[in-house]
C-alpha cells in the first residue's frame, strides 16, 4: 500500500491510476467503515482502491475536552486498510490549512489530483469549511462530472446504526461484548507510542496520555502480542485511570486483544 501526505497529494505526481476512493476518519475500522471500502474495492476491478483519512481524528482538534480518546491507532488503521486490499492511503493534517478548505475544492482536487472515478460516503459525511458541503452535494458535484457516487447508509446493530462514537461509549462503559460486535473482531489497544514505567510486579503504560480509549478500572483477560500476526500470550491485565498494566514476566509488549 502506497501511503502519502495530503500536502504531496496536492502538490506532487502520482502514478497516472483511475481511482475509486472513500474519505472519513475510520477510527475503529468498524462495521459500517467496511462497507465502505467494500464498495471501493468491488465497484470496478480496473480502479485503484484509494481512502483519504486524518492523521489527528478532527474531534479531537476541534473539541478536545470533549474527546475520549480514539479506539485504534495511526498504525492499527493504516494495517487494516492494507490487509483489506487497499493501494493508496493519503494522510490529512487537519490541523494545517486542510480545514479551511471549502467542501467543493476538495472535491475537485479530489477529481482532479486523484483521476477520482469513483466515489463512496456514508450518509451522514460532510466536509469542508464548516461542513459546508454534505454527501448529497458532493454526488451532486461529481455526477456533474460523470463521476458515480454512492452514499452508503449505515450498517445497523441492534436497531441502531455501527458508529465510532457508539463503540467509544460501550469501550468506556466496559461494555466489549457490544464493542466487539460492533467493531466485528476483538478490541485490541496499541501500548506502542505510551511511555512505560516498569517495576518488579509489572510494565506500566501510560495509555490516557496518547489519547486512546482504554475500558473502566479493573482487570481484564487478555492476549499480548507484539505484532498483528502473532498468536500472543493469555495474562491478566490492570487498568486504572488510563494506566495500563502487564505482569512482569510477559515484558514488553505492543499490542493487547480484550478477550470478551
Amino acid at each position: 500500500m502506497n501511503i502519502v501526505s495530503w500536502d504531496s497529494f496536492v502538490t506532487q505526481p502520482l502514478p497516472f491510476e483511475a481511482r475509486s476512493a472513500t474519505v472519513g476518519v475510520f477510527d475503529g475500522l468498524h462495521l459500517g467503515h467496511r462497507a465502505l471500502i467494500d464498495r471501493i474495492l468491488t465497484f470496478d476491478a480496473t480502479l485503484s482502491p484509494s481512502v483519504f483519512t486524518f492523521l489527528e481524528n478532527p474531534k479531537e482538534i476541534l473539541r478536545p475536552k470533549d474527546f475520549d480518546g480514539n479506539i485504534f491507532s495511526l498504525d492499527q488503521k493504516l494495517d487494516a486498510f492494507e490487509k483489506l486490499g487497499v493501494a493508496l492511503t493519503v494522510l490529512i493534517d487537519f490541523s494545517g490549512n486542510f480545514g479551511k478548505l471549502s467542501g467543493k475544492d476538495f472535491v475537485d482536487l479530489l477529481k482532479d489530483r486523484g483521476k477520482l472515478r469513483y466515489l463512496a460516503v456514508g450518509s451522514d459525511f460532510r466536509c469542508g469549511y464548516r461542513l459546508d458541503t454534505d454527501a448529497e452535494r458532493i454526488r451532486s458535484l461529481n455526477e456533474a462530472d460523470g463521476i458515480p457516487t454512492d452514499i452508503v447508509t449505515p450498517v445497523l446493530w441492534g436497531g441502531m446504526p455501527v458508529s465510532s462514537s457508539r463503540i467509544r461509549t460501550a469501550i468506556a462503559a466496559g461494555n466489549l461484548v457490544e464493542a466487539t460486535a460492533l467493531l466485528g473482531r476483538s478490541f485490541v489497544l496499541d501500548l506502542g507510542s505510551a511511555s512505560t514505567t516498569p517495576d518488579a510486579a509489572s510494565v506500566e503504560y501510560d495509555v490516557g496520555s496518547t489519547r486512546r480509549i482504554t475500558p473502566p478500572n479493573g482487570r481484564y483477560p487478555v492476549i499480548v502480542k507484539n505484532d498483528f500476526s502473532s498468536l500472543g500470550t493469555e495474562c491478566e491485565i490492570e487498568i486504572d485511570r488510563g494506566r495500563v498494566r502487564v505482569p512482569a514476566r510477559i515484558g514488553v509488549v505492543k499490542y493487547v486483544e480484550f478477550i470478551r
